[in-house]
């Protein structure tokens, strides 16, 4: 029978690898805090999209998510059009050649009257 040293070393070479060809691919581990009111929802999103005998983990379901946003970012943009101010396309528009846009503050821009948000916190979001 192997000693616990040798199980832990084996152990931790095997945890090293696997870190390393994390590394060498471009994964990232995310660690994201979630409130019970939005483990809730992700539970139910991932019920919800579930195949009939198997529900995603958390971590499918979040990664399904940046899929399907991410495709709908060309719609959006179609959507949005360009600035009337500088002819940069929206949302980032002229935040783009300026820190905080050429025109932010400005009573027709683009960004001071309604930027785009994936999230907005309201009541709503958080019952």
């Amino acid at each position: 029978m192997p000693s616990i040293d040798k199980i832990k070393e084996q152990n931790r070479k095997r945890a090293q690898k696997l870190r390393n060809n994390k590394k060498k691919h471009g994964v990232i581990d995310l660690r994201v805090p979630l409130h019970s009111v939005e483990q809730n929802k992700l539970s139910k999103i991932c019920e919800f999209f579930a195949f009939p005998d198997k529900a995603y983990s958390n971590e499918e379901a979040l990664q399904s998510l940046i899929h399907r946003v991410y495709s709908e970012i060309p719609k959006i943009e179609d959507d949005l059009g360009t600035c009337e101010m500088c002819g940069e396309q929206l949302p980032q528009g002229c935040a783009k050649l300026k820190e905080g846009g050429l025109f932010k503050g400005d009573s027709n821009c683009f960004h001071t009257i309604n930027r785009v948000r994936i999230f907005e916190p309201s009541k709503e979001a958080s019952q």
